[in-house]
Parts: C-alpha cells; structure tokens; sequence
C-alpha cells in the first residue's frame, strides 16, 4: 500500500460519518492508503486489526467456495465500510478484499473503534446500523442466489449496482455509473456464465432496463427490474447513513422467471 496525505474535513461530509468518529478517530488528519487493482485489502484467513473506509474506488468481498475458486459476495464503492466482521468477533472463514481497481480508504482500528463507539452514542448507533445492513446484505445476496433465476439474479446485480453508486446521495438512475467490473466478475457475483451475463446484459438493453459499455452502466428502468427479482425499490439495505429498516422476500413470480 502506498499513503496519500491528509485530506481536509469537507473530503470527509459526503460520507455521512458522524462527527463525533471523524473527530474521534482524527480522520481529517489521517494519511489514506492506496491499493492498487488487484490487491488484497484483506486477505484470506487474515485476522485484521482494522475496518476500511473507501475513499474513491471499487473493491469486492470474496468467499473461498474451494479447490482454490472463490465467490463474489458483495460490493463496495467510495463510502462503503468493510471489515468490521472483527469488530463483530463474525469473522467468515475464507473471506476476502480485493481491489478491483485502485482503491484509496481509511483504515480504522477496530480496538480505537470499539473503545469510541463504548462511551459514544453516535459513533455506537452508525456502528450498529453498518453491522445490521452488512449482515443484511449478505443473507439478501444468499437468498438471490438460491431462489432466483438467470434473469432475477442479473436484475438484482443491476440494482445493488446503483445503490452503491447513490451512496453518497447522488441521484444515478439513468447516469453513466463507472463500474470496473468485468462481465465475468458480475457472472462470478451471480453464480452464472460470461455468456449468459452477455445474453441477458444485451436483452436487458433490448428492453430499455439497463444501457451499458466499457467500464460503465446506466440503470434506466428501477421499477422493472425490481419486478423481475421481486425486490421493490429501496428494499436493499442502504449503504449510506439512514434509519430505514430493510425488509426482502423474493416474490414467487420472480422465483419462476416470469
């Protein structure tokens, strides 16, 4: 990792932190590291001493599933928060960070963490809610997964997509979203081929729900591809501050592809 000097506190608000961490912790006055694409962030059956704070850049979560391969199990964007699976004592076994392209963040030690959110209630309360919506995300991911078809699974890419890039805020139905992912990493998120990620990214245009080229996406149509993973719309766990309370169920219509 190589380090990036301080940025000033505005570089900080659009990540919606409490001010109480920011100042806690000293952020504004902390170095970023960078890792180049590729990199580990956390590596495989390591046991880190801090939590990660993306600053600019995409990363994934990565499960062992064997004989060396591993599975996409989540991703993040600028403002997204990984590794606290320690602070929880839930660590996965075989999980993993990866850059998928140069990443820069904040490392937050979990032990200066755990001590701030002890005698904080702000900093306690964005805890939880980071914990609770990581979780979250991750039995919504499995459940996708195993009840959904091709289709299904695509459409849902296509909005957990979009919710990291509004994370910050920032309205991004029908905007470009810069997205270094291949079409065989979103397969590899999903379970599914290269080419059956092509078909159904090229039917998906077809139908006007998505437009896409290299290394970006645009997400045009929320309401029809929430029907067809029988997701409703903001029934993801947000990735930004917020107090809503996620609910998910896969509707039978989607289970059958319909």
């Amino acid at each position: 990792m190589s380090v990036h000097p301080p940025q000033p506190l505005s570089e900080l608000t659009r990540f919606n932190l409490p001010a109480s961490l920011v100042h806690g912790l000293d952020l504004s006055g902390r170095d970023r590291q960078t890792v180049p694409r590729g990199r580990s962030i956390i590596a495989d059956g390591a046991s880190p001493s801090s939590a990660f704070l993306i600053h600019e850049g995409w990363a994934v979560s990565k499960l062992s599933i064997g004989s060396g391969e591993t599975q996409i199990i989540d991703l993040h964007g600028p403002g997204s928060l990984f590794g606290l699976n320690q602070f929880a004592q839930t660590r996965l076994s075989g999980f993993s960070e990866t850059a998928l392209e140069e990443v820069s963040l904040y490392a937050l030690n979990l032990k200066a963490l755990t001590e701030l959110a002890g005698r904080d209630p702000d900093t306690s309360r964005w805890l939880i809610e980071k914990l609770s919506n990581q979780n979250q995300h991750q039995q919504i991911h499995t459940a996708v997964l195993g009840q959904l078809p091709a289709r299904g699974r695509l459409a849902f890419a296509m909005l957990k997509i979009l919710d990291v890039a509004q994370q910050q805020g920032q309205k991004m139905v029908d905007k470009p979203i810069r997205l270094p992912m291949t079409q065989e990493e979103i397969g590899n998120m999903l379970g599914l081929t290269n080419v059956s990620i092509s078909k159904l990214m090229s039917a998906f245009r077809r139908d006007g729900l998505i437009d896409y080229g290299r290394n970006r996406v645009v997400v045009k149509d929320v309401e029809a591809l929430s029907k067809i993973c029988g997701v409703n719309p903001g029934a993801l766990p947000p990735t930004h501050g917020s107090d809503y309370v996620a609910t998910f169920s896969v509707t039978s219509a989607a289970r059958s592809g319909r």
